[in-house]
């Protein structure tokens, strides 16, 4: 019998679509292959030579002990993506590890600034990497899902992800295994790791009801997009082509999932509001009954490395994918252009690809069925939860190699 597998995942498993896609579905299906999955949300710090009003100086310094509990409990720990251990603004694009700095920032422009959201981690990763008995002998795993060392300016997050690219390098170093969604991550990852496991996101088919049993909502063809208003700058890949649609067809509906928005509302003829939770979220876009699934993405290194989701959610709605075809590759290439989605590159083929599917029901439907039953296949989470067991436990086995192989 396989030996059972204890993983410690800082931070929560549920509190954003990165912790469920990336650990918090998978735990039902692990514990079924000896592999139990917990949260490290709550450290209770006892500081020497006590809580004297120096926290953060003591923290600092690692003059400080945690409740070892979880830590004791653990094969491996798992860190994710990067952490918010700075000062940041809330209104703009800045950040600073300096509260007088931002202090500063404040009083000039009169917006709002937070502390930091974590301030244990750091003093608490400088004391696993160098104190090896603190470890005691457990695993590291760095997970990602995107290139956050090449997050861009446009993301609002630009400054917070520069701060925290040094303790991404250190994690990116320091691990056992490095766990990542798409090969692009996978090569950004080989430059700091050896070991680099390709593990692609999966959806948890019982999150999504039968298309064919929900009722069907206005408008023919709907072509729906979702994402947070942000994510108009991704949009403007294919407004041309959906606005054109929607003159030239009378019928045609235009539906925004993800956030309300004056910008949004000037796109769009119908609005889902932001739905939280994974499983209310695959439940909402199938009632939402899109007939077409819009997947536009900017060409640039930071998309490139994004996964298939939308194709993937939009398969399980009963809707053909139209996505962004990158000149350097990109999240949709395992789209199979024709047969389970539809791929284009530029402004005439957007046109044509929607258009193409707007005037045939029958080979929406087509598309549709071959995504859903490709997905069903090669992407359902009880099977890719197989990928994480294993990438566990050979982290397990090799615990300390990280340590050992660290440039």
């Amino acid at each position: 019998m396989t030996a059972p597998v204890n993983v410690l995942v800082y931070g929560a498993l549920d509190a954003g679509s990165c912790d469920v896609f990336r650990a918090g579905m998978y735990r039902e299906h692990l514990a079924a292959l000896g592999v139990t999955l917990r949260p490290w949300t709550e450290l209770r710090v006892d500081f020497a030579p006590g809580w004297d009003g120096r926290q953060q100086e003591a923290l600092d310094a690692g003059a400080f002990e945690i409740d070892r509990t979880d830590l004791d409990w653990a094969d491996v720990v798992v860190f994710r993506r990067y952490y918010f251990t700075s000062y940041a603004c809330l209104a703009c694009d800045t950040a600073s590890r300096s509260e007088e700095e931002m202090s500063r920032h404040a009083q000039a422009t009169g917006h709002g600034v937070r502390g930091p959201l974590d301030r244990l981690l750091r003093p608490l990763w400088s004391r696993l990497e160098s104190d090896a008995s603190f470890l005691g002998g457990r695993a590291i795993v760095y997970e990602t899902d995107d290139d956050v060392l090449a997050t861009p300016a446009w993301t609002g997050q630009s400054a917070v992800a520069g701060i925290e690219a040094d303790l991404v390098r250190s994690m990116l170093r320091r691990a056992d295994l490095v766990s990542v969604s798409t090969p692009p991550l996978q090569k950004v990852a080989g430059r700091y790791n050896e070991s680099v496991r390709l593990i692609r996101n999966a959806v948890e088919p019982a999150w999504y009801p039968d298309p064919a049993g929900v009722p069907d909502r206005d408008g023919e063809p709907r072509l729906l997009f979702y994402g947070v208003p942000l994510r108009l700058r991704d949009y403007a890949v294919c407004r041309d082509a959906v606005d054109e649609l929607a003159r030239s067809l009378p019928g045609t509906r235009r539906v925004w999932m993800g956030g309300d928005d004056p910008a949004v509302r000037d796109v769009s003829d119908e609005i889902v509001g932001y739905v939280r939770g994974a499983p209310a979220f695959a439940r909402a876009l199938v009632e939402a009954r899109p007939h077409i699934g819009l997947a536009p993405i900017a060409d640039e290194p930071f998309n490139r490395a994004r996964s298939e989701l939308h194709w993937l959610e939009y398969a399980m709605a009963g809707a053909p994918a139209v996505a962004s075809r990158l000149m350097g590759g990109g999240p949709y290439e395992v789209i199979r252009d024709g047969e389970d989605g539809l791929l284009a590159r530029n402004k005439s083929e957007w046109r044509e690809a929607i258009k193409s599917l707007a005037q045939s029901p029958a080979r929406r439907l087509e598309i549709a069925g071959r995504a859903r039953e490709r997905v069903l296949v090669e992407y359902r989470a009880a099977d890719r939860a197989i990928e994480w067991a294993e990438a566990y436990r050979w982290a397990a086995e090799h615990a300390g190699r990280g340590r050992a192989a660290r440039p």
